[in-house]
């Protein structure tokens, strides 16, 4: 599955994410990977939260982990990978 986000300026830009969904037993794990710096996330949660959910939860997490590799210089500034949050806060 394929999102293309249309953010505003308060959160962080993500230019193309690709959503998987496992299954596993009682729980569902979903990876997100940004296709722009090939970075990758995973997280868990229960079937009844619903898909969008999940991916949303997944899509914060991703957002997280590529403001964390700005600030550490692991992605050039100037790539317009990740926008800072205006209010100063990480997550959107």
């Amino acid at each position: 599955m394929i999102y293309n986000p249309n953010m505003t300026n308060n959160t962080a830009r993500v230019r193309e994410v690709l959503f998987e969904f496992h299954r596993i037993g009682n729980y569902i794990r979903v990876s997100a990977i940004d296709t722009r710096t090939n970075t990758e996330i995973h997280i868990v949660g229960a079937p009844g939260y619903g898909d969008e959910i999940l991916k949303r939860l997944a899509l914060r997490k991703l957002k997280w982990v590529l403001l964390k590799k700005r600030r550490l210089g692991q992605i050039d500034d100037d790539s317009g990978d990740v926008e800072r949050p205006s209010d100063g806060s990480i997550l959107a």
